[in-house]
C-alpha cells in the first residue's frame, strides 16, 4: 500500500446520509469539523468535532450528517498493528487534545506531500492508533481508574480537584493518583485537560460562538487560560484552529 493512500481527509455534504455499509479493513476515523449520527449495531450515537473512533472491519453501519455537514480524517495503519489493537481495545471511541494533535500533523503531511510525507504519514498513524488503545483499554485497569475516568468524563466542563473526584468514586485521594498515573499514564489533571481540548475543538465549529463563552462552557478561568491549554496541546491557539477548519 502507498503510505500517504492510507490517511485521506474526506468531507461530507450537511444533512447528507450514507445507507448501511461496512468496510473490508478496519481504520480509525477522527472527527475533524461537523458532526454526524452513527448507528451500527443497533446503538446511535452523535459524533462531534475531536472524536477518535475505531471502525471494525466488516461491521455495518450508518451515518446521517448534521446540518453543518463534517470533515473526517480516515487513516489505515497496516494490518499486524490494527489486529493488535482489534484484540486489546474495548470501547470503539475516545475523545482528547493529544489524539486531534495528532490527526491535525497527519492532515500536515497530506497536504506537504513531500518526499518524507510518506514516511511521515506511517509513523504518526501508528502513534495515533496506540494512543488511541492506550486510552480505551479498560479490562486491566482498576475499577477505581475507570470509574474515576466516567466521573470525569460526565463532568468535563467542571474544574475537578483530585480530592473531589476522589469522593465523587467513593475513595482516597492518593491511592487514586498513584493507581490513575500506573493504568493510564498520565496525571488526572492532563487526562481533564485533554477532554477540555476535545470539548474546544467540538465547540469551536459553532461559528457564531464567541471564544470567551467556549472557554468557560469547557470549564476554564478565561479565554487566556483556554488559548494557552490549547496552544500547549494542539500547536496553535483556538482562533487560528477555527480558520483553519
Amino acid at each position: 500500500m502507498d503510505l500517504l493512500s492510507a490517511a485521506r481527509v474526506a468531507t461530507y455534504a450537511a444533512g447528507s446520509t450514507m445507507a448501511e455499509h461496512v468496510h473490508a479493513t478496519a481504520s480509525l476515523c477522527l472527527v475533524l469539523t461537523g458532526d454526524y449520527e452513527e448507528r451500527t449495531l443497533g446503538r446511535r450515537e452523535i459524533e462531534e468535532a475531536g472524536t477518535l473512533l475505531f471502525c471494525p472491519a466488516n461491521q455495518p453501519h450508518a451515518q446521517r450528517f448534521g446540518r453543518r455537514g463534517a470533515t473526517k480524517l480516515i487513516v489505515s495503519p497496516p494490518a499486524w498493528a490494527l489486529a493488535r489493537v482489534s484484540a486489546a481495545t474495548h470501547a470503539p471511541r475516545t475523545r482528547g487534545g493529544a489524539c486531534v494533535a495528532l490527526g491535525r500533523r497527519i492532515v500536515g503531511e497530506l497536504r506537504a506531500q513531500d518526499e518524507f510525507s510518506a514516511l511521515a504519514v506511517e509513523a504518526l498513524s501508528l502513534e495515533l492508533l496506540a494512543t488511541f488503545a492506550r486510552r480505551t483499554r479498560t479490562a486491566d485497569r482498576p475499577a477505581i481508574v475507570r470509574r474515576a475516568q466516567d466521573y470525569m468524563s460526565a463532568h468535563k466542563g467542571d474544574r475537578l480537584s483530585v480530592a473531589e473526584v476522589a469522593a465523587a468514586i467513593g475513595c482516597d485521594p492518593l491511592p487514586l493518583s498513584r493507581a490513575f498515573r500506573r493504568a493510564v499514564g498520565q496525571s488526572i489533571g492532563s487526562f481533564q485537560r485533554g477532554l477540555r481540548i476535545a470539548r474546544v475543538i467540538a465547540l469551536l465549529d459553532r461559528r457564531s460562538m464567541p471564544l470567551s463563552e467556549i472557554a468557560l462552557e469547557c470549564g476554564f478561568c478565561d479565554q487566556s487560560h483556554m488559548t494557552r491549554a490549547f496552544k500547549a496541546q494542539i500547536g496553535c491557539t483556538p482562533d487560528a484552529y477555527r480558520r483553519m477548519c
